[in-house]
């Protein structure tokens, strides 16, 4: 959903977006998404070149100093992945005075991936992700964006609160779980908190967030939304996007993300570590066992279930 209104902000620096884009930028037109907030802007435009065929472009004011930052490293011309971002035909950090970032970027034509895809889009996903961490492995690992370093601990001892003091579906089972859990968190935790980490991960990685040039059910996709890519590894973006369907399964269906993702690494060169399906299953675990502690974003009764069930599956694993 979009809001039309043209707001004060956006119209009091289109002008000197367009001066900055040379008289290439035109045919503009703003809108707000429902989650945009504050100023924050989107518009669709018409970028023309010079003897080039005219290209439809998004244009978006501001834009967060990280996700531009990557949008820059991302462009074909920086590392051998080929496409993996969307393609930049203008940006910069301010703006008519003031330090805001912004870009004019290829606008795609088809997504964000879904069912539209009839199952591909799981594949085309998988090797979009590939791509990416392919694409990032030419640029160090440094502290700008740090792993996120979890209190898993404290996290749990929150989700076994939340079941005693909540009425939630499925209390009695859920303690059990938690207790179990309980038993032996601090020796899951360890081998989770020696992976490598010498990477970096999307951060955001969903469907949503990938869109491709060529109609369903046909890839590559592209990823955008690069305002949350850190260190960290690959098994936490995997397990990230498999666990927001553990509630609707048929969605995914038979699909192996993370062993498909594991696979495509490889195939690039990139590094897979030797014990992965193990720290994949401790991931899951601990993601499916924190559920209660996030009623707030995750308390749907088909998510908690099937977070019970993932929880209960993979405990005999880890």
């Amino acid at each position: 959903m979009t809001d039309p209104t043209f707001t004060p902000f956006g119209a009091q620096l289109e002008p000197a977006l367009l001066q900055a884009c040379g008289g290439r930028l035109r045919d503009l037109h703003w809108f707000r998404t429902d989650w945009q907030r504050g100023g924050a802007l989107t518009g669709y435009a018409v970028w023309a070149e010079d003897g080039e065929e005219d290209e439809q472009v998004v244009v978006k004011l501001p834009v967060p100093p990280q996700e531009l930052r990557w949008l820059q490293r991302l462009q074909p011309d920086q590392h051998e992945a080929g496409d993996v971002v969307p393609r930049l035909f203008a940006d910069g950090t301010t703006i008519g005075g003031y330090d805001l970032a912004w870009v004019v970027m290829e606008r795609l034509t088809h997504g964000p991936l879904g069912g539209a895809w009839e199952g591909q889009q799981w594949p085309i996903m998988a090797e979009a992700l590939a791509r990416f961490y392919k694409a990032t492995s030419v640029t160090p690992v440094d502290n700008s964006a740090p792993p996120h370093k979890e209190d898993w601990p404290n996290i749990i001892k929150r989700a076994r609160t939340q079941v005693r003091e909540q009425s939630i579906p499925q209390s009695k089972p859920w303690n059990n779980a938690l207790k179990s859990l309980g038993k032996k968190l601090s020796k899951m935790i360890e081998p989770w908190d020696q992976r490598d980490i010498v990477q970096w991960r999307h951060g955001d990685a969903h469907l949503a967030n990938a869109m491709t040039r060529k109609p369903p059910p046909e890839g590559p996709a592209l990823l955008f939304d690069l305002a949350e890519v850190r260190a960290g590894n690959w098994i936490e973006d995997a397990v990230y996007l498999e666990h927001l369907f553990w509630a609707k399964r048929d969605q995914l269906g038979e699909f192996k993300l993370v062993n498909t993702i594991a696979k495509h690494r490889k195939k690039l060169g990139l590094p897979v570590d030797d014990n992965w399906p193990k720290l994949a299953a401790i991931r899951r675990t601990l993601i499916a066992a924190s559920a209660p502690a996030y009623m707030q974003a995750e308390g749907n009764p088909h998510h908690l279930h099937a977070a019970l069930e993932v929880l209960e599956s993979n405990l005999g694993q880890v």
